[in-house]
């Protein structure tokens, strides 16, 4: 497959699938295509080496947000049934249906909002930790400067150093693992919100 065929296949199954931007898409596609040429691969195997078209759509569907997924869903199956001939039928099922499918998408949407609050709360949880660490380590700082006006006594003097030195080693030596923490946990949440779209799609 050379180049346009490829990029006018994938305009006609953006479109089909009702995927908005198949323009920015394509011409993402082209730009790569291009790029691969000038570094000395032929225009087929540019083309082969992006993959099957149906992979690069799915992908499409699955990093658009829930929300269009779900109604893009919808409107597939309606468009089916009317090509069918049973768009009153399907209508009236998903009226009739109402007291069941709605109570059960309300749901899964709460479920998910209160999942992905914990969530965040427990990477939140982290950092305030070693906020606090932080600001314990400043306040113990604070506190050791204060010796020359005779606030302090000599012996609170030394542990206010050990706490300022030991608090500080501490938020040091955790905030690296805690940034790299926090971005493996983004990228897992991601992950479960993209395999869920997967199902969808």
């Amino acid at each position: 497959m050379n180049k346009a065929e490829f990029l006018s296949a994938l305009r006609a199954e953006l479109e089909r699938q009702y995927i908005s931007g198949a323009d920015n898409m394509t011409e993402y596609y082209d730009e790569m295509i291009c790029d691969r040429m000038e570094d000395g691969m032929s225009e087929e195997e540019a083309v082969a080496s992006l993959g099957s078209i149906e992979d690069i759509v799915r992908e499409a569907l699955v990093d658009r947000p829930m929300s269009t997924i779900v109604r893009d869903r919808v409107k597939k199956s309606k468009d089916k049934a009317e090509k069918k001939g049973h768009g009153a039928l399907w209508i009236t099922l998903v009226v009739l249906g109402f007291p069941v499918w709605f109570p059960v998408l309300l749901s899964v949407a709460i479920i998910g909002f209160v999942l992905f609050l914990v969530f965040w709360i427990l990477v939140g949880t982290v950092f305030i930790v070693m906020a606090s660490l932080a600001l314990s380590a400043a306040a113990c700082l604070a506190a050791a400067i204060t010796f020359p006006f005779g606030w302090i006594s000599g012996p609170s003097l030394l542990v206010a150093l050990g706490g300022a030195l030991a608090l500080t080693s501490i938020v040091v030596l955790l905030w690296r693992p805690m940034i790299s923490f926090s971005k493996a946990a983004g990228r897992f949440f991601a992950d479960i919100v993209r395999s869920i779209k997967r199902k969808f799609v």
